[in-house]
């Protein structure tokens, strides 16, 4: 027999049809048959297309296609029952056109319908005897149609399972590495709380004994503030790792995001030197916002883009309200983020600098604090175009929203 096929998708696909034409042969076996062919359904164009015919000459079909409605097979499609035609030029429904390079004058023609719709068809004519097809051949090919069909629902429903299965393990593997974040934050913090402590609590003191204009004072203040965002960190360490809810706290503190935005630049002033410019666009008279660990999430995204530019570059930063969000970007001139990194930047420990430069912790953080305001991090970049970091807040989290 001569078989022509086209072209195949992807795995799924390629078993389907395998399938499919296999029963083909089958079928056309037990009733006689030597002439069949398989029309798959193209959903897009609302067509059907030739997958493979089968005959015992050397005919050759290729990239057929018929309308649904017009038609053989597009009528039977459109009809959506089988069909037995003993006679051809004898039945009304149908016209002989096209009908040239079959032997015999009788065919059936199988609707292949599963839970999602049309899959296709399947033609079987020119009986070996040279006789018409009985009723006991349509049934026949009717009963195996349905098995078929039912058989593609299970194996569908049996691929949609497994890559269900695949996106839990995929997340269950998330988890553990979050739940080894969790052991490592609470032992850290821990370990870092306890001489923080009494070093503010003795920079408290010293300053109750300073002059208030004194030079000394002042440079304890900057040390307090530092030893504060310190805290802060710690304290959004401590968080992520016990999943905090968001109304967990009676405390609701709020903040200036400009200043807070400000406050997160000035903790890396000493990089940003005369090869970066520094553009700002703040959205006038914005409310204070809820703070559970924003200056954590600007730190480090700040730091990101000026480590994308190494020599030097542009940072924008703005604020908006948008929809029922608060938008705060940040975008840079870098380096930029290949796919498959982006795709990777918020797994706890994954991280494409040094080991002496980071543990792959501080987007991780950032995207559990966020989640805390049940927002997002959405993030554009190009590799060698720069990179957008775009931190999105519902805006019910505004003062008095």
């Amino acid at each position: 027999m001569n078989e022509v096929k086209t072209g195949s998708s992807n795995e799924a696909s390629d078993i389907l049809r395998s399938f499919l034409n296999s029963t083909l042969k089958e079928i056309m076996s037990v009733i006689n048959a030597e002439c069949g062919s398989l029309f798959l359904f193209d959903s897009g164009n609302k067509e059907l297309v030739l997958n493979s015919f089968y005959n015992r000459g050397n005919i050759q079909l290729q990239g057929l296609r018929q309308k649904i409605g017009e038609g053989i097979a597009g009528k039977v499609a459109a009809i959506k029952i089988p069909i037995l035609v003993k006679d051809i030029g004898a039945d009304s429904r149908f016209r002989k056109n096209g009908f040239s390079h079959y032997r015999t004058n009788s065919f059936i023609c199988i609707p292949l319908f599963t839970s999602q719709g049309l899959l296709g068809l399947i033609n079987l004519a020119d009986k070996s005897s040279g006789e018409y097809f009985s009723e006991k051949d349509l049934e026949f090919t009717v009963t195996i149609c349905r098995y078929v069909c039912l058989t593609i629902d299970s194996f569908n429903n049996y691929t949609e399972l497994k890559q269900e299965k695949d996106t839990l393990d995929k997340q269950k593997a998330l988890l553990e590495k979050y739940a080894s974040v969790g052991k490592l934050a609470a032992g850290v913090v821990h370990e870092i709380n306890n001489p923080l402590d009494g070093v503010i609590r003795y920079a408290n003191i010293l300053l109750q004994q300073l002059d208030n204009n004194s030079v000394a004072r002042e440079y304890l203040l900057e040390a307090k503030k530092g030893l504060n965002r310190i805290a802060n960190i710690t304290k959004s360490l401590l968080e992520f790792s016990h999943r905090v809810n968001l109304n967990a706290s009676s405390i609701k503190k709020y903040t200036d995001l400009h200043k807070l935005i400000d406050e997160s630049l000035d903790v890396l002033r000493e990089r940003i030197n005369g090869d970066i410019q520094l553009e700002k666009r703040y959205k006038e008279n914005l409310p204070h916002i809820l703070d559970i660990g924003l200056s954590h999430v600007f730190i480090n995204v700040i730091k990101n883009a000026l480590d994308a530019m190494p020599s030097g570059g542009r940072l924008k930063i703005s604020t908006e309200i948008n929809d029922s969000m608060v938008e705060i970007s940040f975008k840079d001139t870098g380096l930029g983020i290949t796919d498959d990194i982006r795709e990777r930047i918020f797994e706890p420990f994954f991280t494409t600098k040094s080991i002496d430069k980071g543990a792959g912790l501080g987007l991780a953080i950032c995207n559990e604090i966020i989640s805390k305001y049940e927002g997002r991090i959405e993030v554009q970049s190009l590799a060698g175009k720069g990179s957008k970091f775009t931190v999105l807040i519902p805006k019910r989290h505004l003062k008095n929203a």
